[in-house]
């Protein structure tokens, strides 16, 4: 008797439960919700970002944020719709955080409701901010203008009329430029002696070309000449869009404890004549210091190097004077021995990278720090570059297409780094690092025969010109007096 009694119990529970859930005539079980919530595109999927960005939906027009330059032709983006509704462009689903679009094309989102008879649409247009691409950025930059100042002769011969009673020497002149200072038509030198150990610095010197019979002339500097004690590298750029080319020199300073440092000289040409200032940062361990347009606004600012402190950008106001910008560089790499860097648009997006190297032997890992239109330079876009055992010490960064394939690639001018067989700053290797788009591969053993010698003396500067005129580019060292040369044979370049 209890066992019907139960059994009638059940099936009164199971009709009950079916009327409960009974759908009302007409009135589907699926959701007809059909909303586009919300649409974003995160740097952990789109690696070309700097950052984060969110879109704006308002009604059916959905507003998409994007720094200029971006290829915006695979965005993988990531968003939020109706519980259960899909989101399609034309017959393709999408899945957020997966499925890559292109934002070049115009498209159209469509929200297909659970029942799949209820749709809206949605209409994205790209909205670009930040900085303007510049296609000729290269040209503003303090590298170029190296380039273009090709003066290669036996400096020994060049400036023999020195501070130094010995007269010119290669370890003793390693800051020196090239240009026509004084628009006559013919390049002149300027140079500044090391005095790393004495108690005092030393002046600049200029060097004015006479038919190529360099004579010192002391005279063009206003004021007396600069004095610097241990200079490491002079560049030249137009520093206040006045047409005459003006001068930045960096320097370490004393170079024994307790490494007190020294300022960042500008010689501002004025019709000829140099007036001098600091750049306006303490006195530090410069290594080195670059030039060109950071911000694309048209004037030119710097990147000095440090190794006391965080290697620092200088804005230009457009007048020569010079702003620290603290958020443009990685704060994260502080005191990293970081002694050359060059500025060039390595990947032609319109943007200036960011080449540092240094001491890898004491953790500076050398390195391409992109530029996008954001203006900062991020770890999250860095390529490191690959090491060499033994020469872990990189003196100077060059740039060519040494295979012809569009892509800039790299040449680092290294010295021995003390850490096992080859001794600190004995011997030179040269390393060509071909760009393989996001990474860089050493080339240096297949196309540079004879690129490496452990007994020579290292390299201060190396320079990138066409020696033996043939219409392709060659790799010297910029004074001639090395006697060193390789020459480019359809991409492999041979020792002369």
């Amino acid at each position: 008797m209890k066992k019907q009694f139960y059994f009638l119990y059940f099936m009164m529970a199971v009709l009950v439960t079916a009327c409960n859930t009974e759908q009302l005539p007409g009135v589907s079980p699926y959701s007809s919700e059909k909303q586009l919530i919300e649409l974003s595109f995160l740097k952990v999927n789109n690696p070309s970002l700097d950052k984060d960005y969110s879109a704006t939906i308002e009604g059916q027009n959905v507003n998409i944020a994007m720094p200029k330059g971006i290829n915006l032709s695979s965005m993988i983006p990531s968003f939020k719709i109706s519980d259960k509704a899909t989101l399609k462009i034309g017959d393709v689903e999408l899945i957020s955080d997966k499925t890559p679009i292109d934002l070049t094309k115009s498209i159209a989102f469509t929200v297909l409701a659970q029942n799949y008879k209820l749709t809206q649409k949605y209409f994205p247009s790209v909205i670009s901010i930040g900085i303007t691409p510049n296609e000729n950025i290269n040209a503003t930059t303090s590298y170029q203008n190296y380039v273009n100042n090709n003066l290669y002769v036996d400096l020994s011969y060049a400036i023999p009329t020195t501070i130094f009673k010995t007269g010119y020497t290669k370890e003793s002149y390693v800051a020196r430029a090239y240009a026509d200072f004084d628009k006559d038509g013919d390049m002149d030198i300027i140079a500044a002696a090391a005095n790393p150990y004495g108690n005092s610095g030393v002046d600049v010197e200029y060097f004015k070309n006479n038919t190529f019979q360099f004579d010192k002339d002391q005279s063009v500097f206003t004021g007396g000449a600069p004095k610097m004690l241990n200079a490491k590298k002079i560049i030249v750029a137009d520093l206040n869009k006045d047409g005459w080319l003006d001068v930045v020199i960096a320097g370490t300073g004393f170079d024994k404890s307790p490494f007190s440092g020294e300022t960042i000289k500008i010689l501002m040409n004025r019709n000829g004549k140099f007036e001098t200032k600091d750049l306006g940062l303490k006195p530090e361990y410069y290594g080195s210091v670059t030039a060109g347009d950071i911000d694309n606004d048209g004037d030119i600012d710097l990147f000095v190097t440090t190794n006391q402190s965080t290697s620092k950008f200088m804005l230009n106001d457009g007048n020569g004077n010079f702003t620290y910008a603290s958020d443009i560089y990685p704060n994260s790499f502080y005191n990293q021995r970081y002694f050359v860097s060059e500025l060039y648009d390595i990947n032609g997006d319109g943007y200036l990278d960011l080449v540092n190297a240094g001491n890898e032997q004491l953790g500076a890992k050398s390195m391409v720090l992109l530029g996008n239109a954001s203006g900062n330079y991020i770890t999250d876009r860095m390529a490191n570059l690959p090491k060499v055992e033994g020469f872990g010490v990189v003196l100077d960064i060059d740039f060519i297409d040494y295979n012809k394939d569009g892509k800039i690639d790299l040449l680092l001018t290294r010295t021995g780094d003390g850490g096992g067989s080859q001794p600190y700053y004995k011997g030179y290797y040269l390393q060509l690092l071909q760009n393989n788009g996001n990474s860089f591969e050493d080339v240096s053993k297949t196309a540079l025969s004879g690129n490496s010698d452990a007994s020579a003396n290292y390299i201060n500067w190396v320079r990138v010109q066409d020696v033996d005129n043939d219409g392709d580019l060659d790799i010297t060292t910029d004074d001639k007096s090395y006697g060193l040369e390789w020459i480019n044979n359809n991409g492999l370049f041979n020792k002369k």
